[in-house]
């Protein structure tokens, strides 16, 4: 439930269709609590190093039985969840070091921002941090901040004026509250910049909240929290639990009328791009001309719109309910996607709703990782800048991109050696491979915020012109040249964040500065942990540009089908066989992964440690000194270890079930055995034989790339 997250539509666009190593997908909330500490320095207290270790290995378990346990069980059974955590891994505990490194950055700028260049990294994050600290201030000021735009909601009186105001508070927005249009490449031509829309989000996380009958705790906590909410924000009692019933009924109309998560994961049904005339006959209810001429676009020509079934909800919402309750829906997004930078007064229902999801024991982090997770949300580049420039190793980014390009090698190989693919999808595969564009640590040209107007005293009045200035330099680009800025994705892509990112419609990916360390990589580390932990992340992101949905863009990334009818059919049979095997692994009780949703990424993970193990190989054929075991493990055991040890993770259940309902990427108890099934030298390294539980049929393995 993440209530400050920015929304500006092309990084919507991008992250919608970013293939991630899936790493963040039990991040906490961001909306604010009262405690004065955090847990996050509490939370190893195992012992055990973030990357590769021996001592993680529960050697009473055997591999044959239960290969994850046997890896990872000593860490396992030490680990816990932190009541200010929703999951607790050696991935998270990275992502909690990079933290406490962004907040001491953070509070040694409050210092000498007041002293710093207008404009520059240093007095914005200072100044920006330092707004977000003065609880006493917006305590002070309560609400106030939002009248202006509350009042522009209440005067509104028709369907023109209806229209007039939600294109005007659009530029002012992180999210839509209704539509949102914006300026983003042609998903079928990415040289050209082109009109996209798209409809408003919900307030709880899945369709299932909305739609499931086991979802009724959720939505009756849900309830209180927009009563209590909308009771702080002015309204009565009665008011307020009178609107909270109407903004759930309306929220729950446009959920069951979304693509579900799987269905999404298909750009074809995702996209369509459609003639304005027919844009402004599927939101009848609104001017469509009217809302573009306010924000300068041109009514002729083409407009991508996303999930048409949504909009089609949309538009009859409007046309059936009254304008005050369409005001009442409007002034409860505005509240809800600016509670973050309101008084601390929302607290209390903040984290009631909270609890209902995540359970009793759940806590809100400390205020200064809060903020400081806001400034790295709305000012990623420029908090981005200060990070690089103290905590990122050019000795690093050289040795991963050596291991970037022996694996990139083996993919072009095995794509020429392919025996599968007919010779017309082989030769557009290959030129895929050649084109794909692989970046790591930071971008060349950082974005320029210098022109915002960061102030020590209006942490609110920051977070509007921050978003006009990302939303005005969107817009600006109708009309232009593509251009493209790199490491700029919220939460995905940015230098200070954990993961990894294949977009296909760059044909390309991403590894930020923050990712090449432990557990990930570790220049102190043997070859066989190396390779299997960050050489599998390389291999996992290039396979995600022929997976189930990046196989669909093509070499220029570019929204096409290259494939032969034929090639398709294979491909399709082989990919059945995972979504089998995913079906099939219980997540919870009565609780078990979606083999359609996940289909993707697992594929990805079977490439990436195919992938790896084989660079592993040829890296021990050219030094045969190093085939030799450590610690009692030989290099391929090691290899098979490292990965397991990598997705070793305890999951809040409440996350855990919203993860499995909506998030492509499935637990990490299934990740850390599923691809190694798949195989072959994982079954020599141990002596898996038939029978084994571990064991996994020929022909039910997956070798596809």
């Amino acid at each position: 439930m993440k209530n400050n997250q920015q929304f500006c539509l092309s990084w919507w666009l991008t992250s919608s269709i970013l293939l991630v190593l899936g790493i963040c997908t039990t991040s906490n909330t961001t909306v604010f609590g009262n405690n004065s500490h955090s847990k996050a320095e509490q939370v190893s207290q195992t012992n055990f190093p973030l990357g590769f270790s021996v001592n993680k290995i529960d050697t009473t378990v055997d591999p044959k039985q239960d290969f994850h346990r046997f890896a990872a069980g000593k860490w396992l059974d030490a680990a816990n969840i932190p009541p200010d955590q929703l999951s607790i891994s050696a991935i998270d505990l990275l992502t909690i070091q990079v933290s406490q490194q962004l907040e001491q950055i953070t509070q040694q700028t409050v210092a000498q921002s007041t002293k710093a260049a207008k404009g520059s990294p240093l007095q914005q994050v200072g100044d920006l941090y330092a707004s977000g600290m003065d609880v006493k201030q917006l305590e002070s000021l309560g609400v106030s901040p939002l009248k202006s735009l509350f009042d522009r909601v209440q005067a509104i009186d028709s369907p023109q004026q209806l229209t007039k105001t939600l294109a005007q508070l659009q530029i002012k927005l992180s999210r839509p509250l209704i539509v949102q249009v914006g300026i983003s490449p042609d998903p079928q031509n990415n040289k050209i910049n082109t009109i996209v829309l798209v409809g408003s989000s919900l307030g709880l996380p899945s369709q299932e909240d909305y739609l499931s009958p086991n979802r009724d705790v959720i939505r009756k906590a849900y309830l209180d929290y927009v009563a209590d909410a909308l009771t702080i924000a002015g309204s009565s009692l009665a008011e307020a639990t009178s609107a909270a019933k109407k903004i759930l009924e309306i929220e729950t109309r446009i959920a069951s009328k979304q693509l579900t998560p799987a269905e999404r994961r298909n750009p074809n049904r995702k996209f369509k791009k459609i003639s304005f005339a027919q844009l402004q006959s599927l939101l009848s209810n609104l001017d469509m001309k009217l809302y573009f001429q306010e924000l300068k676009l041109p009514i002729k020509g083409n407009v991508v719109v996303v999930d048409v079934g949504s909009l089609v909800e949309l538009n009859q919402i409007l046309k059936e309910y009254p304008i005050n309750d369409i005001k009442t829906y409007l002034r409860w997004g505005l509240l809800n996607q600016n509670i973050a930078y309101l008084t601390p007064a929302f607290d209390k229902p903040s984290l009631a709703l909270n609890k209902a999801y995540y359970g009793k024991d759940f806590k809100f982090q400390s205020r200064n990782k809060r903020v400081t997770d806001i400034i790295s949300e709305k000012y990623g580049h420029p908090l981005s800048q200060l990070y690089v420039k103290k905590h990122f190793s050019p000795e690093a980014k050289k040795q991963v991109e050596g291991i970037i390009q022996q694996i990139k090698t083996l993919f072009r190989e095995r794509l020429e050696a392919n025996k599968w693919l007919t010779d017309a999808t082989r030769k557009s595969a290959l030129e895929k491979i050649d084109r794909m564009a692989i970046k790591v640590g930071y971008p060349e040209k950082w974005i320029d915020y210098s022109s915002v107007d960061i102030r020590r005293d209006d942490f609110f009045g920051n977070a509007i012109r921050t978003n006009e200035f990302l939303n005005r330099r969107e817009m600006s680009q109708f009309g232009k040249p593509v251009t493209r800025d790199e490491f700029d994705v919220p939460r995905f892509t940015l230098p200070i964040i954990v993961n990894a990112a294949y977009n296909p419609s760059i044909n390309g990916f991403e590894i930020p500065a923050a990712f090449l360390q432990p557990p990930f990589f570790d220049p102190k580390a043997d070859a066989a942990v190396n390779f299997c932990s960050m050489g599998a992340v390389i291999g996992h992101e290039m396979t995600h540009g022929f997976d189930s949905q990046g196989r669909l863009y093509n070499a220029q990334g570019n929204l096409q089908n290259w494939w032969t009818d034929r090639d398709s059919a294979k491909f399709l049979a082989q990919t059945d066989k995972l979504v089998k095997q995913a079906d099939n692994f219980e997540v919870l009780p009565g609780v078990r992964l979606n083999g359609k949703l996940t289909v993707g990424e697992n594929l990805a993970d079977i490439g990436g440690v195919s992938l790896a193990y084989q660079a592993l190989e040829q890296y021990l054929q050219k030094n045969p000194q190093a085939n030799q075991k450590i610690n009692g493990y030989t290099p391929q055991q090691r290899c098979f270890i490292a990965w397991s040890q990598l997705w070793a993770m305890k999951v809040n259940e409440g996350a855990l079930r919203q993860n499995t309902a909506t998030d492509p990427h499935p637990i990490g108890a299934y990740r850390g055995i599923a691809p190694l099934q798949h195989e072959d030298g994982f079954f020599k390294a141990f002596d898996i034989k038939p029978g084994d539980p571990m064991w996994r049929d020929e022909k039910d393995r997956v070798t596809i790339w």
